[in-house]
């Protein structure tokens, strides 16, 4: 078993280092955290993708205990999450370390995180329904019944699993009319570029407000202030424009590059 240090683990993240700097809370918190934890972990494992099932067992066991939020509260699901968001990070960190970034790696990462984090919102919903608006984390809006936010947290999901199929059937088709042109020439360890809007601050709220580390930040705020039924109600109503955004989008992108 290898131990990895801290420099190490700081300097595989060379890789994605630019593309990071458009998602200040990643860039500036969890990910500099992410290198102790990363390097902590190469005592017992330099795996990353016994890293990625564990963060998702954790994330899956923090959604769980959200279920219980009107009783018990937020704070001990939103613990194992924020910890789960942790290893995410470090899972990366391990992979491009012991120079391990694998197709099943990007794949196993990117589909264990959806499932991770698509299930917090349903379950915060699913909470609040079960102990009803009168919950201490919420204020009660009127004439909003608890069914509401469950609804309201579904739609959220369904935006978010809707949006993320439309980007990556994008990127494959993009991918293979590329090899089919022989001009493709991505590698799995090439630097990651920052988008073309990244200097548009609409842009960067926007795709920002998708960032799971940035949703705990504003859903611990949400708590603080009783305020977590406007908070799934927002991310309801966000969700349901990246959606439209993302079909208009890439629809217009597809028929330009991909005709």
């Amino acid at each position: 078993m290898t131990k990895y240090s801290v420099a190490q683990m700081r300097e595989g993240y060379t890789q994605k280092k630019e593309w990071e700097k458009q998602f200040p809370v990643s860039y500036f918190i969890f990910r500099p955290l992410s290198f102790y934890l990363a390097s902590f972990l190469t005592n017992f494992t330099n795996s990353p993708s016994a890293t990625a099932y564990a963060g998702f067992f954790i994330g899956v066991s923090g959604s769980g205990l959200l279920f219980f939020s009107g009783t018990a509260g937020i704070w001990p699901g939103w613990g194992l999450l924020a910890f789960y968001a942790l290893l995410d990070a470090a899972d990366g960190n391990i992979a491009r370390a012991t120079k391990n970034v694998t197709y099943y790696g990007k794949f196993l990462d990117g589909t264990l995180g959806i499932i991770a984090e698509g299930l917090y919102l349903p379950c915060l919903a699913a909470g609040l329904y079960l102990d009803g608006t009168g919950s201490y984390i919420t204020n009660g809006l009127p004439g909003l019944a608890p069914a509401g936010l469950v609804a309201a947290a579904f739609l959220a999901l369904t935006g978010l699993l809707y949006s993320a199929r439309i980007e990556a059937g994008y990127d494959y088709h993009a991918v293979q009319k590329e090899k089919a042109e022989g001009t493709f020439s991505g590698t799995l360890t090439a630097v990651i570029g920052s988008s073309r809007f990244r200097d548009n601050l609409v842009y960067r709220l926007f795709i920002n407000l998708n960032a799971f580390n940035v949703q705990l930040l504003l859903l611990a705020a949400a708590a603080l202030f009783r305020a977590v039924d406007i908070f799934i109600l927002l991310l309801a109503a966000y969700y349901a424009v990246r959606f439209l955004v993302c079909a208009v989008y890439y629809l217009a992108q597809a028929s330009r590059r991909l005709c």
